[in-house]
């Protein structure tokens, strides 16, 4: 949760599998975890959706956060900067995973 290098690397793989409509993000704020996270996630997502758009596709990116604004994080900040990055934030990973369901089964999953 520290180093996002290695979810990074996925994302970007996945952003390049033409097959690939949705991908969902799991991002925990806390002690212990990344002091920034959407600081580094941010950017690679713009670059994900950059790639499957030069390929002529959309892909969506979305996230639940999990943590509060108590947090060292700030989860109020966090959220922001990921939809900054137009990364859909969704309240649960219940909630993000059932959108991401949604959007596989609609005509957009199907292109």
């Amino acid at each position: 949760m520290i180093d996002n290098d290695l979810r990074i690397r996925r994302l970007l793989q996945e952003a390049a599998d033409p097959q690939v409509a949705v991908i969902v993000l799991d991002v925990v704020l806390g002690y212990g975890a990344h002091p920034d996270p959407a600081s580094e996630l941010g950017p690679a997502v713009r670059q994900a959706r950059l790639l499957a758009g030069q390929a002529g596709r959309e892909l969506i990116v979305v996230a639940s956060v999990t943590g509060t604004d108590g947090d060292p994080q700030g989860m109020s900040r966090q959220a922001a900067a990921l939809q900054a990055a137009q990364v859909v934030v969704c309240g649960s990973n219940a909630a993000a995973a059932r959108l991401a369901g949604m959007i596989v089964a609609s005509d957009h999953g199907k292109n």
